[in-house]
């Protein structure tokens, strides 16, 4: 069975850097406005029209309505065409002849945004200066790792990313580094060896060190590797590890002792795993996968996985003949010889049968050395291959979903989720504990609150439950009870709260602020970020089935109100979700050509997807679309697609370059079910003008370019991107009515008055100019009062 399947990654992708990631542009404002800057634009071709404002607010000549049409179209059309440097000029030169409100607000904001640019600058400074100060503090004092977190720190805030990772200072840090990280590999300290690692590949990511970003990046993944399998098979081991890292973070914190009622919980992950699950998985990736793999990287990347299992010495916790040297050496002398079987035979003559044979050859040699249960070796060898196939295809979408995760898997594909709407986690101790509770969900209308711990499930003790179990438990059919027995932080006796299990809503569409909460839990949203302008604002935080259809409600809630003019669609840390919900959205501002097409591995277009004439409802609505590096694959679509038929403007920073096609393959046998998600195909994005071919958003391996790159980039610094993030979270968090200890909600405003967010500032500026020329009352009568929100 095969089934095409769109489904993207459940968390926001942004790279190594996460919330440093951040390259620096210095406007130079004040040069801007001089006789030099002016000359030299004439000499290198420059706009015209950018010096004729420097001189005059005025100088498009004609009556008062048509200079203002000409210069807020001027604004617009330099945004889709990426002129930033001359969007920055037309928005300090607002016609004088612009006299509402509307006009002043903009002049306002355009100084405030300059203002922020500055401050900024002098953040950042500031930073880098006690980044230095204290990278130069702790390598005195010997703390590699969080010298080694201070010199990332001063990098990212430095102009020259590449400059910065020169200095003498950090070159040293990192000869340290690497001796540092050999030590904890071979004293055992895994999570020691990762933290260290993983500095030093983001020192080397985007800097022209292709070579030793490469090396990092492939150590952290054996270091992870090793990391996993504690997890999954040594947690007493992992405990251990975790309880010496909690040391060097906080010496005078006692660190939870170890609850052994888990250290079986890996049977629960190998149960009903086969032979013939592994050899259909690798068949199916061999012959289809988008990057015409074959079998060598396959069946090496599962004796490479296999070879690392016997080498975690702490393994032993549960593999007891791990322990045993002599055992481990014939166990390492048994996959040399599939190496060497492998060796002897091209590439392109491996079979079926040499996978059937190096796994066959495997079974025996287990049979008198480790003795690991058999799904232990199919599992570990499969992940190996998958592994392979990530790291020489940059894909982390394929994979082998065995059947501990299979149900779980199907509920994400199909959406459905029917429960009383929690997400949980183990805490140090190994309780399950309530991360929060969804907005409006049956355990929220329930009193259940963050960081309640789950004692019982109906009556049963949850003690040793895995988190599977967990869900398995408090999920069921819609309209069947279930009770849970909570404790909670500060209560003496436990809380049982009784809640009816219904199906659970994602809501994905969101508005500028969150007005109050009905019943149900649904939330009322002001749309509106400048209602004055009749600018909206719509934060889509996946594509999901209900996206589309709540889109479209809450444009028509903005019609009903007041006219129109301008949306912000912000697509920022939106991983993406369904491509047909993709499709329709494109849709709404684009009446005809492609919208999306698909590739296969030999290059051949598998797949078109074409604009529907009489759909674009939405083609004349003047659109800034915000992307960063979370935005990925369906939210790639839409921006990329838009953008190639100018249909709306993109702002912000390049996303993430998730461009790929997955399928769904049947592995079940008639013990347990199972399925292979496998790549086959990648996105191509419409031509834009001029172009032969639209692009590939999917970021290729030694790939420079991917994704979506905004038309006007804008970037953030680390604590914009962290406060904004912040600021928005809590704004949308309303407490229950009878919470005293509440603290009030942080006013959304801020993000573009205070400049926290430079992005949405741009966008709003840009829509603001564009649809001045609306606002301006017509010479001769009164202009109507406006209030801004």
């Amino acid at each position: 069975m095969s089934d095409r399947h769109d489904e993207f990654p459940d968390a926001a992708p942004a790279g190594d850097r996460a919330e440093v990631s951040v390259a620096w542009r210095v406007q130079g404002r004040s040069r801007m406005r001089s006789p030099a800057f002016i000359s030299s634009t004439i000499r290198s071709g420059g706009s015209l029209l950018s010096i004729v404002l420097l001189a005059s607010a005025t100088a498009f000549g004609g009556g008062h309505e048509d200079a203002l049409t000409k210069w807020s179209s001027a604004v617009w059309q330099a945004a889709l065409e990426g002129r930033d440097q001359e969007v920055e000029t037309l928005l300090e030169a607002v016609p004088s002849s612009a006299t509402s409100e509307s006009a002043a607000r903009l002049r306002e904001l355009v100084a405030g945004r300059e203002q922020h640019e500055s401050d900024s600058d002098e953040t950042r400074r500031a930073d880098r200066e006690k980044a230095l100060a204290d990278l130069d503090a702790q390598i005195a004092a010997g703390e590699l790792t969080k010298a080694l977190t201070s010199a990332v720190q001063v990098q990212t805030l430095s102009d020259d990313w590449a400059a910065a990772l020169g200095e003498e200072r950090i070159v040293d840090l990192i000869r340290r580094a690497d001796d540092g990280e050999k030590a904890a590999q071979a004293s055992g300290d895994w999570l020691l060896a990762q933290e260290i690692v993983f500095r030093l590949r983001t020192l080397h990511e985007d800097v022209g060190r292709t070579e030793e970003y490469l090396r990092y990046n492939e150590e952290l993944e054996r270091i992870n590797r090793r990391i996993g399998l504690l997890a999954q098979y040594a947690p007493r081991a992992l405990h251990d590890l975790r309880a010496m890292q909690a040391k060097r973070i906080a010496p005078e914190e006692e660190f939870p002792a170890f609850n052994p009622a888990f250290t079986e919980d890996w049977k629960e992950q190998v149960r009903g795993i086969s032979q013939p699950m592994l050899s259909s998985a690798l068949r199916t990736v061999a012959s289809s996968h988008i990057g015409n793999v074959g079998w060598r990287p396959l069946l090496e990347g599962g004796l490479d996985s296999l070879e690392i299992f016997a080498t975690t010495e702490a393994l032993a916790e549960s593999f007891p003949h791990l322990a045993d040297p002599e055992r481990v050496k014939a166990w390492r002398e048994a996959i040399a010889a599939c190496r060497a079987l492998l060796a002897e035979v091209p590439d392109a003559d491996l079979t079926r049968r040499h996978c059937s044979r190096v796994v066959g050859e495997l079974q025996l040699a287990n049979q008198r050395t480790l003795e690991l249960p058999e799904p232990v070796m199919f599992r570990e060898f499969g992940d190996g291959s998958m592994e392979a196939v990530a790291r020489r295809h940059e894909d982390q979408y394929s994979e082998i979903i065995w059947p501990e995760r299979y149900r779980r898997f199907q509920q994400q594909v199909e959406g459905s989720f029917v429960g009383v709407g929690i997400l949980i986690r183990h805490d140090e101790r190994r309780d399950i504990v309530v991360v929060n509770p969804l907005e409006g969900s049956p355990a929220w209308r329930g009193g259940v609150k963050s960081e309640d711990v789950i004692l019982e499930v109906d009556g049963v003790p949850t003690t040793g439950w895995s988190l599977n179990r967990a869900v398995d438990e408090i999920t069921g059919p819609a309209g069947r009870p279930v009770s849970l027995t909570l404790k909670r932080d500060g209560g003496e006796q436990p809380v049982e709260v009784s809640l009816v299990r219904e199906p659970i809503k994602m809501r994905s569409v969101n508005g500028w602020w969150k007005k109050d909460l009905d019943d149900s839990g649904e939330p009322s949203w002001d749309w509106w970020i400048d209602r004055a302008a009749g600018i909206g604002y719509v934060r889509l935080t996946s594509f999901n089935d209900e996206s589309f259809a709540d889109f479209l409600a809450a444009i028509e809630e903005m019609r009903a109100q007041a006219t129109l003019r301008g949306l912000v669609l912000d697509l920022r840390h939106n991983p993406g979700g369904l491509l047909k919900s993709a499709v329709e959205f494109t849709n709404l501002y684009v009446s005809e050509g492609k919208i999306v097409t698909c590739e296969d591995r030999h290059g051949r277009e598998a797949m078109r997807l074409e604009a529907q004439r009489n759909r674009s409802v939405l083609a004349d609505l003047p659109t800034v679309v915000l992307v960063n590096q979370g935005s990925a694959s369906a939210s790639e679509i839409v921006a990329g697609a838009l953008q190639a038929h100018g249909a709306a403007l993109v702002l912000g920073d390049r996303s993430f370059g998730k461009g790929s096609v997955q399928e769904v393959h049947d592995l079940s046998d008639r013990q347990a079910a199972a399925v292979l998600k496998i790549t086959t195909q990648l996105y191509r994005l419409p031509p834009a003008p001029g172009e032969a071919q639209g692009r590939l958003v999917h970021k290729q391996p030694g790939a420079e370019d991917w994704g979506v790159n905004p038309d006007i980039v804008v970037k953030m610094t680390p604590k914009q991107i962290e406060k904004s993030y912040e600021v928005r979270q809590l704004a949308d968090q309303i407490a229950e009515a009878d919470d005293a200890d509440a603290e009030p909600r942080p006013d959304v405003r801020q993000l573009v008055e205070g400049g926290i967010d430079p992005q949405l500032e741009m966008a709003i500026l840009i829509l603001q100019a564009r649809v001045l020329g609306d606002l301006e009352p017509v010479p001769g009568t009164p202009a109507a009062p406006i209030a801004v929100r």
